[in-house]
């Protein structure tokens, strides 16, 4: 993947560098806002609350500074879910040791008290904060003014650097975050070559994929316990011609994947009737995988039960989610 330049810095200025945390409650637009700045997708979409489930990374790049942007999953209440509280644990952790932290809030639900407990156990008193104030476009402007006052008043001792309102869907006011950002971060390397976006592996951004088009497809039908894991990524052949009629070399890919669901009445749902959900979702994720690498996918999918993976520690490391608080002993 390429970098999408942004920022209009002077070229004589001093290089600066820095982390970013992407931090807030579920379903607060952070992921949307991601793609925007990158100008590709590496973290995925859907209006279901805690669709990020780990932490991704996302490089911005402009002539003078380069934004190491940290997607971090919703902060929300655990409860009992081994899956859960690795869930907030990875979100606070990212926003521990940072240069900034950008919190979200959905202005269409408000401001909550969850926000200002979030808020309170933030370093604020280290960490300069943004407040961004998204999905501008869903609410008039009479209605946003009176909560963008009160948020300017703060609370409890909670301080915050900018309060930004935007739209991540239509790009209102995000040239504006991306532009303020570099006045807070320091002089600094590189971390990243120009050219590169992310460190996720393409098996992660396929298996992120999947379960983004089983969101999109079920709906409300979805099991909300399942994991994606990719068990092969494997080159078929180097530069291959697509077809008689196309001349274009791609490489050819095969790839295989497996659908973990807690309970078997949960994989017929996944299925569908005569494998139709199945057949839409790998068709879906195999043409935009197709687009993103530029290369020609060959895609198989599985679906398996694994009875309460979500609370078993070795299956949540197995599928690459950091397995929370749990010491060896409560394992």
């Amino acid at each position: 993947m390429t970098a999408k330049n942004r920022g209009s810095q002077n070229s004589s200025e001093v290089f600066k560098s820095g982390y970013i945390a992407i931090a807030g409650r579920p379903n607060s637009g952070k992921s949307t806002f991601l793609n925007r700045v990158l100008g590709k997708k590496v973290a995925i979409v859907t209006h279901k609350a805690q669709t990020t489930r780990s932490k991704i990374l996302g490089v911005n790049h402009t002539p003078n500074c380069q934004m190491v942007f940290l997607d971090t999953p919703g902060i929300h209440d655990p409860g009992n879910s081994y899956l859960n509280t690795a869930m907030v644990k990875t979100a606070f952790d990212a926003c521990m040791d940072v240069d900034l932290i950008l919190y979200f809030i959905d202005i269409q639900g408000g401001v909550k008290e969850e926000d200002w407990d979030i808020l309170a156990k933030l370093p604020y008193k280290t960490t300069p904060i943004f407040l961004i104030i998204n999905k501008v476009d869903k609410i008039s402007k009479p209605k946003l003014m009176p909560v963008l006052q009160e948020l300017g008043r703060g609370r409890g001792g909670v301080g915050f650097k900018e309060l930004i309102p935007i739209s991540a869907l239509t790009g209102e006011n995000v040239d504006r975050v991306v532009d303020m950002i570099p006045g807070y971060l320091a002089e600094g390397p590189k971390y990243f070559p120009d050219d590169q976006i992310t460190d996720q592996p393409e098996t992660f951004i396929a298996a992120e994929l999947i379960r983004e088009k089983l969101f999109t497809f079920l709906q409300q039908e979805l099991p909300y316990s399942l994991a994606v894991r990719v068990d092969s990524f494997v080159l078929r052949e180097a530069k291959a011609k697509l077809d008689k009629q196309n001349s274009k070399t791609v490489d050819i890919w095969d790839m295989s994947a497996t659908i973990i669901v807690d309970r078997e009445s949960q994989k017929g749902i996944v299925i569908g009737k005569g494998g139709t959900v199945l057949k839409r979702v790998g068709t879906a994720v195999r043409k935009e995988l197709e687009e993103l690498l530029g290369i020609k996918l060959y895609l198989k999918l599985w679906v398996n039960v694994k009875k309460d993976w979500s609370t078993n520690s070795t299956l949540l490391r197995s599928f690459g989610y950091p397995d929370g608080l749990l010491t060896d002993d409560e394992e």
